[in-house]
């Protein structure tokens, strides 16, 4: 897979109907863009000096264009899920939908159930949620995640450890973070779904999250997977279900949602936020 950057020109210009040629103003250093009818070409530069953060023994850059979220990690050597990101977000493993590319190094991952793949530089790989990944060899791993579940989830998990961690002279009480973190979530500075996975974590009554069109919390993973390219079969297997309960998943999503194909299942999906509209091709776990 080949991922070319595409940079607008004249570079940060848009042009108006009096033939004058406006420069952008507001657009941050790193990002290029051009507005041409209605239709936005832009690009981020994920690899800027002094924006990733650290998140256990990676470092994080996010980056956001309209509905897209992309995030770049570059894990070091030594690096596990388990290790430096569980004691963040508190769950028992991943709980993050990734569409991932492999820039560099190797990561292998492992399952709930047990089904593992190691993936390197030049892969392309969709990674379900409940999952365990380390970095393999000596070599840092750089990834870019297509999906934007993690970042939520880690944002989510940051806000809830800013509130109740030390100093002791800033700590505050669970349920305190809890109506704090929902009430980011509802002002949309947080992600509904990856807030009530943090404080299920940490032992607080998750809030039933209902899907756009009135979809269950299981209906909205089996519209994430199809419309990821997972087969009725797939769905199946990395849900744990029969394959003849995947399929009325599906049926009922599509009344639901009034589709008929899956490719309007694909675009109700994007138009409501639940899959990237950039998803690399690869191969499943």
């Amino acid at each position: 897979m080949v991922l070319t950057e595409l940079t607008p020109e004249p570079y940060g210009r848009v042009e108006d109907e009096s033939s004058g040629v406006l420069p952008t103003v507001g657009v941050p250093e790193g990002d290029r863009r051009a507005i041409i009818g209605d239709v936005r070409l832009e690009a981020k530069a994920l690899g800027t000096p002094g924006t990733p953060r650290r998140v256990g023994g990676a470092e994080v850059t996010v980056g956001s264009m309209g509905d897209t979220t992309i995030t770049r990690e570059v894990m070091a050597p030594g690096w596990r899920w388990s290790t430096d990101v569980k004691p963040i977000v508190g769950t028992d493993l991943c709980r993050a939908f990734h569409q991932v590319f492999i820039v560099s190094g190797r990561l292998h991952v492992v399952m709930e159930d047990g089904a593992e793949l190691e993936v390197s530089a030049g892969d392309a790989v969709v990674i379900p949620p409940r999952h365990d990944a380390w970095v393999v060899g000596d070599q840092p791993c750089e990834a870019i995640d297509f999906s934007q579940d993690y970042a939520q989830l880690i944002d989510a998990g940051e806000a809830y450890l800013a509130i109740t961690g030390p100093p002791a002279s800033q700590m505050g009480s669970r349920s305190e973070a809890a109506k704090k973190l929902r009430a980011e979530a509802r002002a949309g500075r947080l992600d509904p779904g990856a807030v009530e996975l943090v404080l299920g974590a940490v032992g607080h009554r998750p809030r039933r999250q209902h899907g756009p069109a009135g979809l269950t919390p299981r209906e909205v993973e089996v519209l994430v997977l199809i419309a990821t390219g997972a087969s009725a079969r797939q769905v199946a297997y990395i849900l744990g279900i029969a394959p003849k309960t995947a399929s009325t998943h599906i049926e009922r999503i599509y009344i639901k949602c009034d589709v008929s194909t899956r490719s309007d299942a694909t675009r109700f999906a994007i138009a409501h936020g639940l899959v990237s509209p950039v998803v690399p091709t690869g191969r499943w776990l």
